[in-house]
C-alpha cells in the first residue's frame, strides 16, 4: 500500500524543518496559514498567523534553545483534508531539558497546510520550559 500524498507533503516538510529549507517550508503553509501552539506562559503560546508570524515562531524555537531543538518524527497518518503527525521535541534551555510526545494536527487544502495545531504531553512542563 502506498503512503496519502499528504502524508508525503508533511514528511517533506518535516525534512524541511531539519534541514532549516526556508523554501520548502514556505512552499508547504499557506500564505495564511495558522500554526496554534499551547502554553499560557510560554513565549511561544498562542496563534501565529501568516507566513511572518510562522517564521518568526520557528525562528524563536531555535535562538530560545541556542539551536538545540530537534525533532524525531514517529508517524504520518493522512487522508485527503487533514493529516496527524506524532513527534518528539528535544532541546535545552536555561538549564532544563525539553523531551516532549507531540502530535501536531494539519490541515490541508489545496496541497498546503492551512492550520497547525499543536498538542503536547506535559503541558505544564512545556510552558514552564518556553517560559
Amino acid at each position: 500500500m502506498t503512503e496519502h500524498p499528504n502524508a508525503i507533503l508533511i514528511r517533506s516538510l518535516f525534512a524541511a524543518f531539519r534541514e532549516r529549507d526556508i523554501e520548502k517550508i514556505r512552499d508547504v503553509l499557506a500564505e495564511d496559514a495558522t500554526w496554534h501552539f499551547p502554553g499560557k506562559d510560554g513565549k511561544l503560546a498562542g496563534a501565529h498567523k501568516g507566513h511572518a508570524e510562522i517564521f518568526s515562531f520557528l525562528a524563536q524555537v531555535s535562538q530560545l534553545t541556542d539551536g538545540t531543538f530537534e525533532l524525531d518524527l514517529e508517524e504520518v497518518l493522512a487522508n485527503d483534508h487533514y493529516a496527524v503527525v506524532f513527534f518528539r521535541g528535544h532541546a535545552q534551555r536555561k538549564g532544563r531539558h525539553l523531551d516532549n510526545p507531540t502530535c501536531l494536527k494539519v490541515r490541508l487544502e489545496d496541497g498546503r497546510a492551512t492550520e497547525l495545531l499543536e498538542f503536547v504531553w506535559d503541558l505544564p512542563s512545556v510552558d514552564e520550559f518556553w517560559s
